[in-house]
């Protein structure tokens, strides 16, 4: 072999090895960021059907008077393919009734029907500043003695709450970043009508 050819091919070596050393620092960051995508996807999914699951079934509810104790089992349904029943899930659908004379002012709970056995539970507690509402939509609730009666007569709440599990081990490697002690990340989503 001819020097030149003795330098072409040293010259190709060092090209592969040097290849291969980007190649190596590379890799690691582009699994970080598939592995990113593919949890962060898989999240917002998820964040979008406890959504979803939330503003139909307030939507139904209010409809119904009175309150069908079968309707979390029609919100399970639509949630799938999250098992809101199940032990990473619960579904809980409250209404409140408004205040109906002087000596009965405030709201009172109807109905509070649940389905799931996460250990989550229910904002709306009659024993809580407002009972769990913002202050301005419990104010429609109470009686008014002006008008005799209240703003609105009813109040439907909605609440559905899931344990979002990671789909890759990104969030196991880099010291849990997307769960709690307990692996997982609480989910919840609220819609009232």
């Amino acid at each position: 072999m001819n020097p030149l050819e003795l330098m072409a091919n040293d010259r190709r070596r060092a090209e592969r090895g040097q290849a291969l050393i980007e190649f190596t620092l590379a890799l690691p960051l582009l699994l970080v960021l598939v592995f990113g995508v593919m949890d962060f996807g898989h999240l917002v999914q998820q964040r979008m059907i406890l959504t979803n699951v939330s503003r139909e079934g307030g939507s139904i509810a209010s409809r119904e008077d009175p309150l069908d104790p079968n309707l979390v089992n029609v919100l399970v349904s639509t949630g799938q393919p999250l098992k809101l029943d199940g032990a990473d899930g619960r579904i809980i659908v409250t209404r409140l009734k408004a205040g109906t004379s002087i000596a009965a002012p405030t709201p009172t709970l109807d109905t509070q029907t649940m389905i799931g056995s996460l250990p989550m539970g229910s904002s709306i507690n009659l024993k809580t500043l407002n009972a769990g509402l913002t202050p301005n939509l419990y104010q429609h609730l109470v009686f008014n003695a002006a008008n005799n009666t209240a703003d609105i007569t009813q109040v439907t709440v909605v609440e559905v709450f899931y344990k979002y599990h990671p789909v890759t081990p990104l969030s196991y490697l880099m010291g849990g970043i997307l769960t709690k002690d307990d692996g997982g990340l609480y989910l919840s989503s609220r819609a009232v009508f």
